[in-house]
């Protein structure tokens, strides 16, 4: 059988762990599967992505949301610091 690189799909995840006092922790999460390579689709999660996530964790938590990023691209672009100033 022959594999080569082109065809590998991947998984990616996003996840917030969430605490809070008196609380049992929460993970609250989203999957972004690649379906393999197509012009115009990203293999990772985008700014939209996380902001979804962002908004969905906002709805079960009730409450405000302390996020620490790390300096992935994504995380710090100038149109994520916009979605994130807008809400």
């Amino acid at each position: 059988m022959r594999v080569t690189a082109a065809g590998i799909k991947r998984v990616s995840m996003a996840a917030l762990i969430c605490t809070k006092s008196g609380h049992r922790p929460r993970l609250i999460y989203r999957i972004h599967l690649d379906r393999g390579p197509a012009k115009g689709w990203r293999k990772g999660f985008t700014e939209t992505d996380y902001a979804r996530l962002l908004d969905a964790a906002h709805q079960q938590l009730g409450g405000p949301i302390v996020l620490v990023w790390d300096n992935l691209n994504t995380h710090v672009s100038r149109s994520m610091r916009m979605l994130i100033d807008a809400r």
